[in-house]
């Protein structure tokens, strides 16, 4: 309901809220499961041997469309209010706006190029099929365990609207969470680079978290969206970094 366009079948206006707080330690499953789709459309491409841009522009196409892309809005929106407003009630406002200025778009652009070549240059590793799903999925699930981080160091914005219904995970529901991409990660990639890479996202999540609270004085949801994107970014730059050894080609090798 609050990372992706999956059916459910609770409807905001008219069901009473659910219980967010005692299942944010399930988002890295929501990340799974949006990255696993992500992964399958990038190590198919790779396996007809489209070229590495086009394997990863229909990976990162693929997982917009499973999330509503509601996370770039997120990231455009952050953007647009941090750059354009002049005090936190007006870059609020201006994060409510549907429309999107020149900040926004800029924004989208390049975080959409960055995500899309190191996509495209993960598929250039050697990594097998498998390899590059899990990869992908581990990702996917890392950037959205940062929004516990978040939740758990940052109040929430006194204009944030959906944000209001999560609340502050316990210490317990984080720990939790992070096996979740950890232990994918970890076999997927070595040691060293999912603890290199966990790393540069988190500092990048609560760096940003850290602008939001001299924006706006909290986080809200278009933030939290901004720290995925961010998230994603640094995940795979950090991986890409510290994965340059070829490894076993195979479909499912």
């Amino acid at each position: 309901m609050l990372l992706s366009r999956i059916p459910v079948t609770y409807q905001f206006a008219k069901d009473s809220p659910p219980d967010f707080i005692s299942s944010l330690w399930a988002l890295p499953l929501v990340g799974i499961v949006i990255g696993g789709v992500g992964g399958i459309m990038l190590a198919l491409a790779s396996f007809l041997n489209l070229p590495a841009l086009v394997c990863g522009g229909l990976c990162v196409g693929v997982m917009a469309m499973a999330s509503g892309a509601m996370h770039e809005d997120g990231l455009a929106d952050t953007a647009d209010g941090f750059g354009g407003g002049r005090h936190a009630d007006d870059k609020m406002r201006i994060m409510h706006d549907s429309h999107i200025g020149s900040y926004g778009v800029l924004a989208l652009c390049l975080s959409t190029i960055i995500r899309v070549t190191l996509f495209a240059s993960i598929t250039g590793l050697g990594l097998s099929n498998l390899a590059l799903i899990g990869l992908v999925a581990a990702i996917a699930a890392a950037a959205r365990w940062q929004i516990l981080i978040a939740l758990w160091a940052f109040p929430i914005a006194a204009g944030a609207k959906l944000a209001k219904m999560t609340g502050r995970p316990s210490v317990m529901a984080i720990f939790s969470a992070a096996f979740l991409w950890i232990l994918p990660l970890a076999y997927f990639a070595l040691p060293l680079a999912a603890v290199i890479a966990g790393s540069v996202a988190l500092m990048a999540c609560l760096s940003l978290g850290k602008l939001a609270m001299r924006q706006i004085h909290g986080i809200s949801g278009d933030v939290m969206g901004a720290m995925i994107i961010l998230g994603e970014i640094m995940l795979a730059a950090g991986l890409y970094i510290t994965l340059k050894t070829p490894l076993d080609i195979g479909f499912f090798g």
